[in-house]
């Protein structure tokens, strides 16, 4: 899928979505909620990237409010909640395979509006997103600005990432054509602070996971 199932998290991991292992089935352990499991890669340039197993787990109430489980409905959701789990330092990026749980919830869904919606997201915290998409995927390639999952993740409309990129453009970071991105040389500059952030958010989930052991 190109780049479709690369993206970067709030606290700057880069992931790969390797594979989601549809469709959602009825958790085995007798508990009112279903299960898929996937693997993300850490994408840091490593030969033998840093992985994750992860169990994805939808509670009855959401399948109910999507109407479905289906991929078509329910994969940005997958992929969103898994990022925001990594935000939060519930994921850990290893090199075997544990089973981490991911849970879909009330939490990313209104029931006010009857859809998926995640937390507002600053200003700031769109234009970190989109300057660290745009370093770790669109330094050989263009990689698209405003990606539907990214505008769901942030909750910020496209247009208004788009206006963000125009300004990051204006100011020499990237080179923007159209609704895709490459990175210039002053973005390229910030490799050190760009890398520490993803190291830190790769390190909170490890050391979540050695506390917990």
């Amino acid at each position: 899928m190109g780049n479709t199932l690369r993206f970067v998290t709030l606290s700057g991991v880069p992931m790969d979505v390797v594979e989601l292992k549809w469709p959602f089935h009825p958790s085995t352990s007798g508990a009112d909620w279903f299960v898929m499991h996937g693997r993300v890669d850490l994408i840091d340039g490593a030969p033998e990237p840093l992985h994750a197993e992860v169990a994805v787990n939808m509670t009855q109430t959401i399948k109910e409010a999507l109407g479905s489980a289906e991929s078509t409905l329910t994969e940005g959701l997958v992929v969103n909640a898994i990022r925001k789990t990594i935000d939060n330092g519930q994921v850990a990026f290893l090199k075997s395979g544990k089973l981490q749980p991911v849970h879909m919830n009330s939490r990313y869904y209104s029931f006010v509006t009857q859809r998926i919606q995640f937390p507002t997201q600053s200003e700031q915290a769109a234009l970190d997103l989109i300057k660290r998409r745009v370093f770790w995927l669109g330094r050989t390639d263009p990689t698209e600005i405003a990606h539907p999952l990214d505008v769901q993740y942030l909750n910020v409309p496209e247009e208004k990432m788009l206006a963000l990129a125009a300004g990051l453009a204006s100011q020499g970071f990237i080179k923007l054509d159209g609704k895709f991105a490459s990175a210039a040389e002053p973005l390229l500059r910030e490799e050190a602070a760009i890398r520490a952030a993803a190291h830190a958010g790769v390190q909170a989930g490890i050391a979540a996971t050695r506390v917990s052991a």
